[in-house]
């Protein structure tokens, strides 16, 4: 009987060592689980700021340059920057002051419209035109003449001007565009601030 109490007592207490190496094992395990997630948010969260960064640079890299949508394919012939030094002359005369010769850098044709479409693939859609300024002064002076609709007519076509912003910005402001015409059709007051950003006017308060 008492050898019987004996081997129980010795089972009980392997029992309760190996137990405790079992809560041991699941404690560090624990901790590696927590550790690893720390780890893997503070990741995504450097990860999201790096995209942040990269975005707003790539931004400010085109602070100078402007989209010019609606000029029909070829009438720039084989100098798009003439072109467009002619057609800044003609559309907006009340900036004389700036010498498009001069201001103008570049100009250049997407390689695909709206619809991702090339000049090539049959869309009536005509790329829009990218055109590089020297000052940032003039880019905005044509920005706010080209206002409230951005549009121009001239030489018998319209043609929209826009600021140029990175991909990942443009499909930002499409996104925050779906939601301005449903809240002003409530009364709402809603625009699109640059580069990426929904400004709500309720009740005389900004939010």
């Amino acid at each position: 009987m008492q050898t019987q109490i004996h081997r129980v007592a010795k089972t009980c207490s392997e029992f309760a060592t190996r137990m405790e190496k079992v809560e041991t094992r699941i404690s560090r395990l624990e901790d590696d689980v927590g550790s690893q997630k720390l780890t893997r948010d503070t990741m995504e969260k450097q990860l999201e700021d790096t995209q942040w960064k990269f975005t707003d640079l790539e931004d400010r890299l085109r602070r100078n340059s402007l989209r010019v949508l609606g000029i029909p394919e070829g009438v720039e012939g084989s100098d798009p920057r003439g072109f467009v030094v002619a057609l800044f002359k003609e559309a907006f005369p009340d900036l004389n002051q700036w010498e498009w010769e001069r201001e103008i850098q570049r100009a250049h044709r997407f390689p695909f419209n709206r619809a991702g479409k090339s000049s090539t693939e049959g869309d009536s859609r005509p790329r829009g035109m990218l055109i590089s300024l020297l000052n940032f002064q003039a880019k905005k002076a044509v920005y706010d003449l080209a206002r409230p609709n951005f549009k121009r007519t001239v030489r018998g076509y319209d043609f929209f001007v826009r600021p140029d912003f990175c991909h990942t910005t443009v499909e930002k402001r499409w996104r925050l565009r779906q939601l301005i015409q449903p809240l002003q059709n409530k009364g709402v007051q809603a625009f699109l601030i640059n580069p990426a950003k929904l400004k709500v006017v309720v009740g005389g308060r900004t939010q």
